[in-house]
């Protein structure tokens, strides 16, 4: 058992919309996330599937909000030097007046580090060199001069600007191995529980497979018992875990062809897509229920739901403020 005590609040995020010629239209949409409820709006670090620049993005995203919170999800530390990486964070907290929330990660992509002639080392290099990283990003954010010569940086430089939270903002760690989420248990504010993707691929029935309960309850473990050997308070962190498909319908039998639709989509039984954390699909009280239970029972209690659609997941969120209002 997880032995969870007081499991945290319930939060949400989604996607950034995608970056299109109508910008109009873009800051449009993202004016309707802000104003929708949802905690966080998130970008991630791709040279491939037609990614914005994640700095860029998560700027302009500040200048086009005024309450969501911005969350690099993640930063891909092989793709962009610490220094650089928390110059950029500093940078977003300050623009968006302390509403970032700084996501690394040690990168997976096999076939992206190929295409960008980038080395791809094996989990264990690339996990060691993240864990480094944090620690030249995380001495920066002091402001003080500070001087690291470790096994794959050496930095000696004081972090400038200030950012706006302290001591800087939340870190959002996560993974779907041990490895990954021990780490993430020692370091994250923010721990996200994943699917393996180790095998440097993403999109199929693995990721699905991957986040079944069972082994959701191994993956979460592994992070809370790292939380607590580094002396941190495991029911202190909030945990994220993401929705590879979400799908709020408008009645109870729409429910079963949409699930079936799910479960084609990414080549899985219908009976491990009805069971995975991986998917949300059902009515706006079928899916409020299923986060609900999701948070009581393993501490899941941050979904990112994927998809920026607005329109469909309106049920969804005034369902979800309407049970944390009655609680």
């Amino acid at each position: 058992m997880l032995g969870i005590s007081s499991p945290r609040p319930l939060r949400t995020a989604v996607y950034a919309p995608p970056l299109g010629a109508d910008l109009g239209r873009w800051r449009g949409q993202l004016a309707a996330i802000d104003a929708a409820g949802f905690t966080a709006v998130t970008v991630s670090d791709h040279f491939s599937y037609g990614a914005m620049d994640p700095v860029a993005g998560l700027a302009a995203i500040a200048a086009a909000t005024s309450r969501v919170r911005l969350m690099a999800l993640l930063f891909c530390n092989d793709y962009r030097h610490p220094v650089v990486t928390h110059k950029a964070a500093a940078t977003v907290d300050v623009l968006s007046a302390g509403r970032l929330d700084l996501g690394m990660g040690a990168g997976f992509l096999a076939a992206e580090y190929a295409a960008a002639g980038l080395v791809y080392d094996r989990p264990a290099v690339r996990i060691a060199r993240l864990d480094e990283a944090l620690d030249v990003v995380q001495a920066l954010f002091t402001g003080e001069q500070m001087k690291h010569a470790g096994t794959y940086y050496s930095v000696e430089l004081a972090g400038k600007p200030a950012p706006v939270q302290r001591p800087h903002p939340p870190l959002v760690i996560g993974g779907g191995g041990k490895r990954m989420l021990t780490l993430a248990g020692r370091r994250a504010s923010i721990v996200g529980i994943h699917s393996n993707l180790s095998r440097g691929t993403a999109y199929d029935a693995g990721v699905i497979e991957d986040m079944l309960p069972e082994r959701m309850q191994a993956k979460i473990g592994w992070a809370r018992a790292a939380a607590e050997q580094a002396e941190r308070d495991p029911d202190g962190l909030d945990y994220l875990y993401i929705s590879w498909a979400t799908a709020v319908v408008d009645s109870p039998k729409e429910t079963g062809p949409a699930l079936q639709a799910v479960a084609q989509r990414f080549g899985v039984d219908l009976e491990v897509a009805r069971r995975s954390l991986g998917l949300l699909v059902g009515t706006a009280e079928e899916c409020c229920e299923q986060l609900m239970e999701r948070r009581e029972t393993y501490g899941l209690n941050y979904p990112n739901l994927g998809v920026a659609d607005v329109n469909m997941l309106a049920p969804l969120t005034e369902r979800i403020a309407a049970a944390a209002a009655a609680r």
